[in-house]
């Protein structure tokens, strides 16, 4: 699932739903992995697993000729309140009815984030970092958010649901 980029003060977005059948849930395919080392979700921090992440989506970034984004405190908040509504509730989706936070605009008020555009993805099930980043590059739409030229920053969150399956989130960001 994904949001494409947001921006203000004009209102416009594109959703695409798509359910997938595999628990691994990026709607994407994982094809080959990413030549960069790993956190594994199993025993990784959730610190390691964010750098992760953070490494992996510039190193996308960079193959493709784009600036490395910044990480921000206020985006990794945001996406940290993501990961952790998303296991309370045993859903992934990016709007959560009967969350304290249920939309993305709301998590990124929550964090103090002013923003001039954003974009997010989600994943859940996926054994290590780079296997979630593996399933999004391989989406046109997460791929797409991955990649913008509109964003300048980045966070993320990850947590587990009681039964150890892994959510991940990325928020990305340009500030106003």
């Amino acid at each position: 699932m994904y949001w494409s980029i947001r921006r203000a003060p004009v209102v416009w977005f594109l959703v695409v739903a798509s359910a997938c059948a595999t628990p691994a849930s990026a709607c994407a395919t994982p094809a080959s992995p990413t030549e960069m080392p790993d956190a594994p979700a199993a025993g990784g921090g959730t610190s390691a697993i964010a750098s992760t992440i953070v490494q992996l989506t510039n190193a996308e970034r960079s193959n493709a000729g784009l600036p490395a984004l910044k990480t921000s405190s206020q985006l990794m908040e945001a996406a940290q309140l993501h990961a952790d509504q998303m296991v309370r509730l045993g859903r992934l989706e990016h709007v959560l009815s009967g969350g304290q936070y249920p939309r993305p605009e709301d998590r990124l008020a929550a964090a103090g984030y002013q923003w001039s555009a954003y974009a997010e993805n989600i994943a859940m099930g996926q054994s290590t970092a780079a296997a979630a980043m593996d399933s999004w590059m391989h989406s046109s739409g997460h791929r797409a958010n991955i990649l913008s030229t509109s964003v300048t920053e980045i966070g993320i969150g990850f947590a587990r649901d009681s039964a150890g399956r892994p959510y991940y989130v990325q928020v990305f960001g340009r500030p106003r």
